[in-house]
């Protein structure tokens, strides 16, 4: 990828937000930064974890140890070449307008419950 300014990456190890500049190779890729480089990762071990600010933020699920805290975060707008590879951004259930619905309609439950 040629613009790695949008690309950063927060690792298990630190909770140091880190640019990073990804290469692609067939279905899996690399990370870099200077004199660092991350192992292989696959595109399919990747889920995405919603936005943050106005990244997209995808996690890293690959089966073979936790890593709750690993996080990948591209900001702005996906890449075009990535895309297809990274897994879709899946719209969550309920959104806040729904949570708060329900919170409504809980409490009016609570309070004519204790009103009879």
């Amino acid at each position: 990828m040629s613009d790695h300014a949008n690309v950063w990456l927060i690792d298990s190890d630190s909770a140091l937000k880190r640019r990073v500049r990804l290469e692609v190779i067939g279905k899996s890729f690399i990370l870099y930064e200077k004199q660092w480089r991350s192992e292989a990762y696959f595109f399919g071990d990747l889920v995405y974890r919603g936005r943050e600010g106005d990244s997209h933020v995808f996690g890293l699920e690959d089966g073979i140890k936790s890593r709750p805290k690993w996080k990948l975060g591209f900001k702005g707008d996906l890449p075009s070449e990535l895309v297809t590879l990274l897994p879709q951004a899946k719209q969550p259930l309920l959104s806040n307008i729904g949570m708060l619905i329900i919170a409504f309609l809980c409490l009016a439950i609570v309070y004519f419950a204790a009103a009879a």
